[in-house]
């Protein structure tokens, strides 16, 4: 078992120990650095931006074919979900909806626009659950008289990140924050459906009760072994570990790799709520939700895939418009999700958030924090199907 003891031991002798390097493995942030540059396809230029999108875990969920000179379907790759924690498939739903909207952007960046056909084939059969059918065909087509010369947010999309730092206490701008939760809905036209309502909150007295809400949720998280097990599958320790898989939730202190190789970050460490890591963890994140100067919230009328698609297209542009006005984002999003220890937070933040009878499809905190290095992406031939 993990004891203080054996840690501060182990981090006192660190400096003496070197972790393995990489090698000759693939850059895990290669994909960042100007994508799609040498793509004469203007869908793979589109597709090397795409993979750049937030998703849950960073499991990177996207599947996709290449139809004729035109097409792109984008189906989910059913090996990458969270069964556990997303047992609907609601916050996949969302990644593959935020991988839609850069890809539509980026299109048009590159002077095409394209339609969408979502869920050509029909609805997941399983309520919510996705299955191995098309979740869009989209077709480039070329663009219509009143397409903007250049898309307002394309060159946010390599700058983009999710901040899981400590915030500044500054409170952002009521301005800033107005614009950013009206690029949920700018883009759409005023009779598309399902309608989307994005919201803020930034007074000290109501965001102290979300700062309560989403730290409860996350202790009740670190407490339930199941959904802790299936976070420690994505875990990626140490540099070779990134840059072998290229994907998940990356763990990239010198310490962590010796750590997980003497047996002190293991999968029982992370699934005991008493281990030293979990403690460390704890008060680390604990900090981090004290920090949130400002919640928002993006909510719709009901919860079909077709809804979550949609909300996740909308979060892609706020989070796109959020980096343009200099705002740091970070979903917190442990109390909206549906397994059963989560039940009466999740209840408990639909009516703090004023959304009985909605669904809260993304919480988020925003404000000003120090910047943070791009997440691992495995790249556009990898996504693509043989």
């Amino acid at each position: 078992m993990t004891t203080r003891r054996h840690v501060l031991q182990l981090l006192a002798t660190a400096p003496l120990l070197t972790a393995c390097g990489r090698g000759d493995l693939p850059d895990p942030v290669a994909a960042w650095r100007d994508p799609g540059a040498a793509e004469q396809d203007p869908r793979r230029f589109a597709l090397a931006h795409a993979i750049l999108a937030p998703n849950p875990h960073n499991t990177q969920p996207w599947l996709v074919s290449l139809d004729g000179d035109e097409g792109m379907t984008l189906a989910c790759d059913l090996d990458r979900r969270l069964p556990f924690t997303d047992p609907n498939d609601r916050q996949i739903t969302l990644g593959c909806g935020a991988f839609l909207y850069l890809y539509w952007i980026s299109l048009r960046q590159r002077g095409f626009n394209c339609t969408f056909e979502f869920f050509p084939e029909g609805m997941p059969e399983a309520p919510g659950r996705l299955d191995a059918g098309p979740i869009a065909h989209v077709r480039m087509t070329p663009p219509t008289e009143d397409s903007p010369a250049t898309e307002q947010y394309f060159d946010q999309i390599t700058a983009r990140r999710t901040n899981r730092n400590v915030y500044d206490a500054r409170v952002p701008d009521t301005s800033a924050l107005e614009a950013i939760v009206a690029a949920a809905n700018d883009w759409l036209e005023p009779s598309a459906t399902p309608p989307l309502s994005a919201r803020f909150e930034a007074d000290p007295a109501r965001v102290a009760p979300l700062r309560d809400l989403v730290w409860r949720a996350f202790d009740r998280e670190t407490r339930t072994h199941d959904a802790q097990a299936e976070t420690y599958k994505w875990l990626r320790i140490g540099a070779r570990e990134i840059a072998e898989h290229r994907d998940g939730l990356a763990i990239n202190q010198p310490v962590a790799p010796l750590l997980k190789a003497v047996g002190l970050f293991g999968e029982d460490d992370l699934t005991n709520p008493g281990s030293f890591i979990n403690e460390t963890n704890l008060k680390d994140w604990k900090a981090k939700a004290d920090s949130a100067p400002a919640f928002m919230w993006l909510t719709t009328p009901d919860d079909t895939p077709l809804s979550r698609v949609m909300a996740g297209m909308a979060y892609a542009r706020m989070n796109l418009a959020a980096t343009k006005a200099g705002l740091a984002m970070h979903p917190w999003s442990q109390a909206l999700q549906e397994y059963t220890e989560m039940t009466e937070l999740y209840a408990e933040a639909k009516r703090m958030l004023g959304a009985e009878n909605e669904t809260v499809q993304m919480l988020v905190r925003v404000g000003y924090a120090e910047p943070v290095e791009p997440a691992a992406r495995r790249g556009v031939d990898a996504i693509i199907k043989s």
